[in-house]
């Protein structure tokens, strides 16, 4: 829970690419405001909780998440 409770509070720091289709695309997230995202929210980020959080940014991108139109 507490890596989901941080995804959310990062949950808005995605890369985003304009592949030149007209679609943006998020690529991954943004981890600078990733990282100034979690200390602004007093996250103590371990090793655990990075890897984690890396594991809920990989299954947003798998499940076609990363599509913005």
């Amino acid at each position: 829970m507490a890596a989901l409770h941080a995804f959310l509070a990062i949950a808005t720091q995605w890369r985003v690419v304009g592949p030149g289709d007209g679609t943006l695309r998020r690529t991954g997230l943004d981890y600078q405001g990733v990282r100034a995202g979690l200390e602004c929210g007093g996250v103590a980020v371990t090793p655990q909780l990075w890897s984690d959080i890396q594991l809920i940014e990989a299954g947003a991108i798998a499940a076609g998440l990363e599509g913005i139109s």
